[in-house]
């Protein structure tokens, strides 16, 4: 570092911020050290700054797999955001594990990072007790935290009622939600214990609600359940939901994610089905390949980028003290217009 200052005429404490991103390192000032820091080929000890500072500039993510493009899209997000601010991310799946989520937050403080950004795919058992350690932990997804950890989530249940009055709006009356939660009927979606600490219900609820603040029924033979979020689930409920009779057919879909809204555009091309002419399609996450089906797919879009954003901050504030009351973050996402409605 000494021969970096010299080298950048600065001194080792400039050079120290301007490698660390602290401090006020004026933009030449930066220059300078940059193009000192490529010439002499200068790497940063970890190990030693490790043993000085009890920091690996490492946080951890943590999803279930990547089934999903969304994972995909907001890993890469996470990645952005965490090396603009001088930290490296290191990655886990916990599918594998027989704990599940709560075996990688068990053993995440004995991990190479000083905290964890975990993507919860299922509600955490006795009430978030494996959150209440003091080691770093942000909770996202669609699941509570038990006000034991800050939660990055969406507003689920607002963008859903708004996207359900969008398509009653343009004339539609028959609304297909695809699909419920599983172990979600017609007899247990408004118990609260129906799944434990599910902030997922409140998309289905959204949908409901929109229907009726218009006068519409629920009607629960549009509302297949039993599907996992996938494109084939996609098909495969788009193919029971034609098998009614012709007037009992839906004429729009709102599916839970964009893999199953693929998975029903293709299965109503398949069968000839017109889309958007003859039902209307959504899907959520706005994934890149939604721009690029046939037709291309309407979308709500939850802000992905945003969401990484905070999760990398508010973690690293835990990272660096700070202990007020644990938050919930819920974004607003906003629909994206293409092909596969009408206008």
């Amino acid at each position: 570092m000494a021969e970096v200052a010299k080298e950048a005429g600065v001194s080792i404490k400039t050079v120290s911020n301007a490698i660390n991103g602290v401090g006020n390192v004026l933009p030449k000032t930066q220059k300078k050290v940059d193009a000192a820091v490529a010439k002499l080929g200068y790497r940063i000890d970890t190990a030693a700054r490790y043993l000085k500072t009890r920091r690996h500039q490492t946080i951890g993510f943590a999803i279930s797999g990547f089934d999903s493009p969304f994972y995909t899209q907001l890993l890469e997000g996470v990645i952005d955001e965490a090396t603009a601010k001088g930290y490296t991310v290191t990655i886990s799946t916990y599918n594998q594990l027989k704990g599940g989520a709560e075996e990688l937050i068990r053993e995440a403080p004995y991990s190479n990072a000083d905290g964890w950004i975990v993507y919860a795919s299922h509600p955490l058992s006795n009430e978030g007790e494996v959150l209440e350690g003091d080691y770093p932990i942000v909770q996202c997804g669609n699941y509570t935290a038990f006000g034991k950890a800050d939660l990055i989530t969406l507003d689920n249940r607002g963008s859903y009622r708004e996207t359900t009055q969008l398509l009653i709006d343009r004339g539609c009356r028959r609304i297909a939600a695809l699909c419920a939660p599983e172990g979600i009927t017609r007899d247990t979606y408004h118990r609260q214990d129906a799944v434990r600490g599910a902030a997922v219900i409140d998309r289905l609820e959204g949908y409901i609600d929109a229907l009726r603040g218009n006068g519409l029924p629920v009607d629960w033979s549009l509302i297949p359940n039993g599907r996992r979020w996938t494109m084939a689930g996609g098909a495969s409920a788009v193919n029971d939901l034609l098998a009614a009779g012709e007037g009992d057919r839906p004429d729009a879909i709102l599916c839970y994610n964009d893999s199953a809204a693929l998975g029903a555009l293709y299965q109503l091309q398949l069968r000839g089905v017109s889309v958007p002419g003859d039902v209307q399609v959504i899907g959520f996450d706005n994934i890149a390949e939604s721009r690029y089906s046939s037709p291309s797919l309407t979308t709500v879009d939850p802000m992905w980028k945003d969401y990484a954003k905070l999760c990398v901050t508010r973690l690293l504030a835990r990272i660096n003290g700070d202990d007020s009351p644990y938050a919930t973050i819920a974004l607003h996402p906003r629909l994206v217009e293409r092909d596969s409605t009408r206008r």
